[in-house]
C-alpha cells in the first residue's frame, strides 16, 4: 500500500468537508459525458481512489436502480471513514488497494471512475490508466478527470491563496507529480489501449467564500517537509487568511477541469 504521505493532502475533518463540496462536481458534469461514460442505471462501476467515499455516494445516484460500486483507496483512514459513509449500503463495496492494483476483478466493470487521482500519484499516472483498463469489460469505459493546476488564478491576486499556489505548485514537481495532468488525460488512455470518445475542458469561475482554505492549505504540512515551505510561513499564511476572510469582498478563483472518455475494444 502506498503511504498517506505521497498523497499530501492532511486529512481530517475539514478536508473530509471539503472532498464532500468537490463531489457535488460530478453534478456539473454534462448529461452527454454522464451516458457516455455507462454511468447509467444497472451500471457496474468503480471509483479507484475513492476517498471517503463522496463520489460512490454521488455516483450511486446516477446508477440505481440495480447498479453496484465498488470503492477502492490505499488510505486505511480514507477506507474506514469511507465504510462508516456507506454503511447498510448493499450495493456499495469499499476495499483497502492501490489505484493501480485494485484487486478488482479485470474485466468486470461498464465504467471505470478515475477522479483528481492522477496529479497525486506522480510517475504512476499510466500505470493507474492501465490498470482502470484492464477493469472495464469489451465496450466499457474509463473515465478521467483531473485539472492543470497551473492555470488557477485568484483575481485580483491575494497574498495567503496565490502565495500558496504557487508554493503549491514547486511541491507538486519536487515530489514528481505533474500539476498539468489534465491536459495529458487523451495521451494516457489511447496508451492504455483505449478508443478515445471525449476530451473535454470546461472553466469554473467563482468567488472564495470566507472561511474555506482548499488542498493547498491541506497540503502544507507536507510542503514544509517537502523544504518548500517553513513554520514561519504557515503562521503568516494563517494570519492573512484570517485578516482575507474579514475582508468586505472575496476575490474570484478560476480553474480549468478536464474530463476525458476512452473505451475498450
Amino acid at each position: 500500500m502506498r503511504p498517506v504521505a505521497d498523497y499530501g493532502l492532511e486529512f481530517d475533518d475539514a478536508e473530509h468537508e471539503r472532498l464532500r463540496r468537490q463531489a457535488a462536481g460530478v453534478d456539473l458534469l454534462d448529461e452527454d459525458l454522464i451516458a457516455a461514460a455507462g454511468l447509467l442505471p444497472g451500471a457496474r462501476v468503480a471509483d479507484l481512489g475513492c476517498g471517503p467515499a463522496a463520489v460512490l455516494l454521488a455516483l450511486r445516484e446516477r446508477v440505481l436502480p440495480g447498479g453496484r460500486l465498488w470503492g477502492v483507496d490505499a488510505d486505511p483512514e480514507m477506507v474506514a471513514r469511507a465504510r462508516a459513509e456507506v454503511a447498510g449500503l448493499p450495493d456499495v463495496t469499499v476495499t483497502e488497494g492501490r489505484a493501480e492494483e485494485s484487486g478488482l476483478p479485470p474485466g468486470s466493470m461498464d465504467c471505470v471512475f478515475v477522479r483528481l487521482v492522477l496529479q497525486h500519484n506522480g510517475g504512476r499516472e499510466q500505470a493507474i490508466v492501465d490498470h482502470a483498463a484492464s477493469l472495464a469489460r469489451p465496450g466499457g469505459a474509463v473515465f478521467v478527470y483531473d485539472l492543470d493546476t497551473t492555470m488557477i488564478r485568484v483575481q485580483p491576486p491575494s497574498a495567503p491563496v496565490s502565495e500558496l499556489g504557487d508554493r503549491f505548485l514547486d511541491y507538486q514537481r519536487r515530489v514528481g507529480n505533474d500539476p498539468a495532468v489534465g491536459v495529458r488525460l487523451p495521451e494516457l488512455l489511447a496508451t492504455a489501449g483505449l478508443d478515445v470518445e471525449i476530451f473535454r475542458g470546461q472553466c469554473r469561475t467563482g468567488r472564495r467564500t470566507a472561511g474555506t482554505r482548499g488542498p493547498t492549505w491541506a497540503a502544507r504540512k507536507a510542503m514544509v517537509a517537502a523544504g518548500v515551505a517553513d513554520e514561519d510561513d504557515l503562521v503568516r499564511w494563517a494570519r492573512e487568511f484570517e485578516e482575507l476572510d474579514a475582508a468586505e469582498t472575496q476575490p474570484w478563483t478560476i480553474g480549468v477541469v478536464f474530463a476525458a472518455i476512452g473505451r475498450r475494444p
